[in-house]
């Protein structure tokens, strides 16, 4: 409700300097992804010891399926990001895997939605066509379930991913917390000492 009235507060200033007028529904959809946004923020920030006292089991996919699990990681004293992915079949057998390092001063949510990108990527690479994606970014998931409208920042990557999941026979979106996505975390960790000019690209 706070968060509301500050949009309200927010949108009443934009249309004293010529802004545009939003409409109740747009004030309560611009406030709601303002607060995700926000929460998602928090969330990446807490202390790994936290994360990881209750570590969630991995659940794997229909059979025949394969799940992408993504990870996003941001090194601000770097001025660089880590994208990670892993991809097992419904046995929990690792199909692929990437870790990269990229040099681009991402955000949190940034580095979260070209993650998800990569996994689509890597898996478009290696043929598999029934695949589950899975990440931490409730907002990113949100938005490729198309239920909400993605915030500007990443709305690019998002319909980029959208006509990339075109590709694939039959396509599903999973959220996951931090804490049930463990070995995609540990490959961030990983790439964040890695030089920029090395990269790990695993496939069977």
């Amino acid at each position: 409700m706070v968060t509301i009235a500050w949009a309200l507060w927010f949108n009443r200033n934009e249309i004293r300097h010529e802004g545009l007028r939003k409409d109740g529904k747009d004030v309560v959809r611009w406030a709601t992804h303002y607060l995700e946004e926000y929460w998602s923020t928090i969330e990446w920030e807490r202390p790994a010891q936290v994360e990881f006292e209750r570590v969630g089991s991995w659940l794997p996919p229909w059979a025949n399926w394969f799940k992408i699990n993504v990870d996003g990681a941001v090194f601000a004293s770097q001025k660089a990001a880590g994208l990670d992915v892993i991809i097992r079949d419904d046995k929990g057998r690792v199909e692929a895997a990437m870790s990269k390092k990229v040099l681009l001063p991402l955000g949190v949510l940034e580095a979260e939605a070209k993650a998800f990108e990569a996994g689509l990527l890597l898996a478009r690479d290696v043929g598999i066509q029934d695949v589950i994606l899975e990440g931490g970014s409730l907002i990113i998931y949100n938005a490729l379930r198309e239920a909400s409208l993605p915030p500007s920042s990443v709305a690019s990557v998002v319909m980029g991913m959208l006509d990339l999941c075109k590709e694939f026979r039959k396509i599903e979106f999973s959220h996951v917390k931090r804490k049930g996505n463990r070995p995609v975390y540990l490959l961030a960790k990983y790439v964040k000492s890695i030089d920029e000019r090395q990269d790990l690209k695993n496939t069977n």
